[in-house]
């Protein structure tokens, strides 16, 4: 999976740690991406291992990423774990890549029209093909309450369920186009598990503002195969940034 450039640009000063490389195995690497809890992600070997580091919490765990990877790859296409660990308090998972370059990656994010249906579409695909019986994780509603320390009214306000194994970060970057413009996989699958469908669809198409521009909704929605539902996509939106001040006023349920 390749990076934007102004990732690449932002991280140009990063310097490799030498137990990266020792990782590595003597193949090129690379800082790719970093996040906004300080996580980094280095690719290795020009895009044929990835490996992810930074210290444990709330939105990421390494042990329940690296056992999703493991279940939902028997179904989707996703990087396989290669090996995790510990670097003093840092914590990683070194993983497989996948040919091609991230939906929000030139020349995807400046051909909207071409990427977002086909966004559409690959979420459709992950909903329908990976299976809710037999599922071990949770991205419910509940869960998520739990988990994150939420506004508990999230639980009584939500709207009926429409069960799927959610990505659980539906977020356009963490989907890979291979150069043709085909789909070639899923990835930062941590969040992983059962919840309604609108989980994933709600941060899916906040996101297309921020990667697009405005107005792709439509496309987006369209490629998935759904009717807009606004009521479930405020709900969802609102438990995705944690703010739970309207949920008196929604009549979601």
């Amino acid at each position: 999976m390749s990076s934007p450039l102004e990732w690449q640009t932002e991280l140009a000063d990063v310097e490799v740690p030498e137990w990266v490389r020792a990782l590595a195995r003597g193949q090129p690497v690379e800082p790719v991406w970093r996040n906004e809890d300080g996580g980094l992600t280095y690719r290795i070997g020009g895009g044929g291992e990835y490996l992810k580091a930074q210290r444990p919490g709330l939105d990421w765990d390494p042990d329940a990423e690296a056992a999703r990877l493991a279940w939902v790859g028997r179904f989707v296409p996703a990087p396989a774990v290669l090996a995790s660990g510990r670097h003093g308090d840092l914590h990683w998972v070194h993983t497989t890549g996948l040919p091609g370059r991230s939906a929000v990656d030139r020349p995807w994010r400046d051909r909207p029209a071409i990427a977002v249906p086909q966004l559409g579409r690959a979420l459709r695909r992950f909903h329908d093909t990976v299976p809710v019986d037999g599922c071990p994780f949770s991205w419910s509603v509940q869960h998520r309450v739990d988990h994150f320390g939420l506004d508990p009214r999230f639980v009584d306000e939500a709207p009926p369920l429409d069960p799927v194994v959610c990505h659980g970060d539906a977020c356009n970057p963490n989907f890979v186009f291979a150069d043709d413009g085909g789909f070639s996989g899923y990835v930062d699958l941590g969040g992983l598990g059962v919840a309604d469908r609108w989980a994933d669809l709600a941060p899916a198409l906040q996101s297309l503002g921020r990667n697009y521009g405005a107005g792709w909704e439509p496309a987006f929605l369209a490629g998935y195969g759904i009717d807009p539902d606004p009521s479930k996509q405020r709900f969802y939106t609102m438990l995705w940034d944690g703010v739970g001040t309207e949920l008196g006023r929604m009549g979601a349920g």
